[in-house]
């Protein structure tokens, strides 16, 4: 009789222990599953005092190409920074572009709180920062390179600023 208690016992708690794993990798695919649509929610920068005042930052700071797969953009090319620069295919863009590898609307740089951020804009091939795909907006320093489909740019600003937050 103890024989069958204990053998009883030991598959119950076998069982507990299946279905805890069981809703655990169902948990974790249900939170992977969501992933895309939180990066698709990423609130639009805060207006700070800063950016009211063009004239109090961003002076001196600009986007030069380096390396281009595409004629109308060649190394050299710059491009001033203001508030806000979105970067890709559309005309509508700040620096619109006809490689195939940048999507629609591929990237925005903005200011906020006195820094200045790179955002993927839910890109297809991504955005990458010193080599690196960015996946949230992220803190640019003088002297960083940024890739959006062939082009590659180098973010130039003068005076301090806090290193990349990757």
């Amino acid at each position: 009789m103890a024989g069958i208690v204990l053998a009883v016992l030991r598959y119950s708690f076998l069982f507990l222990l299946l279905l805890f794993l069981f809703s655990l990798v169902k948990w974790m695919i249900g939170d992977l599953k969501k992933l895309p649509a939180d990066r698709q929610e990423i609130e639009p920068p805060a207006k700070s005092p800063e950016d009211k005042d063009p004239d109090s930052r961003g002076a001196g700071v600009s986007l030069t190409v380096l390396e281009s797969s595409i004629a109308e953009l060649q190394p050299g090319d710059t491009f001033a920074v203001n508030k806000e620069i979105f970067i890709g295919r559309s005309e509508e863009n700040d620096i619109p572009t006809v490689d195939s590898f940048a999507s629609t609307r591929h990237a925005r740089i903005y200011l906020k709180e006195g820094q200045y951020w790179l955002e993927d804009l839910n890109s297809t091939n991504g955005t990458f920062l010193n080599g690196v795909q960015i996946s949230k907006p992220t803190v640019l320093a003088n002297a960083d390179m940024i890739r959006v489909g062939g082009i590659t740019f180098q973010f130039v600003r003068w005076g301090y600023e806090m290193g990349s937050d990757i």
